[in-house]
């Protein structure tokens, strides 16, 4: 068999699946009056979710809403074979037209499918990253009905995800392949098979990467799946000026996914309000928007968190920063705070942890430095793993983060969930966590709230102890409890089916 002839073989293969789950019986059908017979169904039915379907296995990637749109209008006022001509032109545009055209379609109905492309590809894990590998685990635990995707490297479709990769996201706090290892599996192409959701529900528990956006809108909007995502916050462009450009316009086209997605379950009150008023205005398209609920994080550390031991009398007493390093997590804010408080005398320990770019991170590193050579005991870690993570948060005598903008604010739980007090804000989602106690709430546009704030941290015992005992004596959500919550505010449409 010619390429030509394989590739020929592996389209019709895709067909033959697409036809099976639109219900046509294929039998004997020849290949040329397959096209045929799919082309009509989709004249006759003028079905969106159809036309996608049969669109995904003629190219064998997933369209965009600009291409299936055209699509349905050459099938509609042309000939199948220029219709389809038309498909395979604008796959053949790509590099690896080859391995596209040969790839094999498997269609997924019985099972929530879950794009969790970050987690699989990458060992980054922080704030959404802990989010989706203690949510998912729960969930294959409880039982649920998932079934866990990536994206290709392409980013045309999405696909199944390898053992490393499933490592990765389900075994996170228990890996059995440790980072930098490279399983055998992962030299195996996994980009042949197309896992296609079809009348069933897709979850994105993360913010997509800009290059699946396109495909994820026209899978919302024309596929026939109810899309549920996780509404993290909408920082991006409600504070656009403390962010990379890039980042905003990022944000931006992910709200195309968002407006036709039927769910969005925000992680805090104050994330979901952000989203209601996105839905609110898409109204003005004449969109319903999502409906918009919100199932708060939990506070839940890992059990191996527990037992470190807390400083000694005569060490100083330990503030700790955690949170990756931008403008809006104001850091620089505390940096002043603690060199104003060490001028005037106090003496302790500062540790700052979190990664950022160089462009932010490097003018505060070198006054980091500065600093320490004028006696301030302060450090900038940006890179640190769990163990010596869960280490500091019970080391402290407090943490803080007096962030001007959160979606949640994990670190201020995973502290008080060990019991130690926070320094935060006094608005938005921090202001949701403080309430609960253990927290000292200021504003964090304040240097005088915050010096005054860190002040009465480091001088005052009993507040220290007041705020410890809250801590201590707070209702703490678990990570099962958050799984159990998220699925039922999902509710999905599989779900209920089952």
């Amino acid at each position: 068999m010619t390429s030509t002839e394989a590739l020929q073989s592996a389209m019709l293969a895709r067909l033959g699946v697409a036809a099976e789950a639109l219900g046509i019986e294929v039998g004997d059908v020849a290949p040329g009056d397959l096209l045929q017979i799919l082309s009509r169904r989709i004249v006759e039915s003028r079905r969106t979710d159809e036309a996608w379907l049969v669109y995904i296995a003629v190219s064998g990637s997933f369209p965009t809403p600009h291409q299936l749109t055209n699509f349905l209008s050459l099938i509609e006022l042309s000939t199948t074979a220029t219709a389809m001509l038309a498909v395979l032109e604008g796959t053949l545009a790509g590099a690896s037209q080859r391995h596209v055209l040969g790839r094999t379609l498997r269609v997924e109905s019985e099972r929530v499918v879950v794009d969790a492309n970050f987690c699989a590809t990458q060992e980054h894990n922080t704030g959404i990253q802990r989010v989706v590998r203690e949510t998912l685990p729960k969930w294959e635990r409880q039982g649920r009905s998932i079934r866990i995707v990536a994206w290709t490297a392409d980013s045309t479709v999405m696909r199944e995800i390898d053992e490393y990769e499933t490592d990765r996201v389900l075994s996170w706090n228990e890996r059995r392949y440790p980072v930098g290892h490279r399983h055998p599996m992962e030299s195996v192409e996994f980009t042949e098979t197309i896992v296609v959701p079809w009348k069933t529900d897709v979850f994105l528990p993360e913010v997509p990467l800009p290059s699946t956006t396109a495909a994820l809108a026209c899978l919302a909007e024309f596929s026939g799946n109810s899309v549920t995502l996780i509404g993290h916050d909408a920082i991006p462009l409600v504070s656009a000026e403390g962010q990379p450009n890039s980042e905003s316009e990022r944000f931006a086209h992910f709200l195309t996914v968002v407006k036709h997605a039927h769910r969005v379950i925000g992680v805090s009150e104050s994330a979901a309000s952000e989203f209601r008023g996105f839905a609110s205005a898409v109204r003005a398209q004449g969109l319903a928007g999502p409906s918009v609920t919100a199932v708060p994080l939990a506070g839940e550390v890992p059990a191996r968190a527990a037992g470190t031991r807390r400083p000694g009398p005569r060490e100083l007493p330990l503030v700790l920063c955690v949170g990756s390093h931008e403008p809006r997590k104001n850091q620089e804010a505390v940096l002043f705070a603690a060199e104003y408080l060490h001028h005037q005398g106090h003496r302790f320990r500062i540790v700052f942890v979190g990664r950022g770019s160089r462009a932010v991170t490097q003018d505060f590193d070198a006054r980091v430095r500065r600093l320490r050579r004028r006696g301030l005991d302060v450090r900038s870690l940006r890179s640190l793993d769990d163990e010596g993570l869960w280490a500091l948060y019970q080391e402290a005598r407090f943490t803080t983060l007096v962030s001007l903008h959160e979606g949640f604010g994990l670190p201020v739980v995973e502290s008080l969930a060990l019991g130690t007090p926070v320094l935060t804000s006094n608005f938005g989602s921090l202001a949701e966590i403080a309430a609960q106690g253990g927290c000292l709430a200021v504003d964090p546009r304040s240097d005088v709230e915050i010096i005054e704030g860190m002040r009465r941290l480091l001088d005052d015992d009993d507040l220290i102890a007041r705020l410890r005992s809250e801590a201590s004596n707070a209702a703490s959500r678990t990570w099962s409890e958050y799984a159990q919550e998220l699925w039922q505010a999902a509710d999905f449409e599989l779900a209920v089916r089952g």
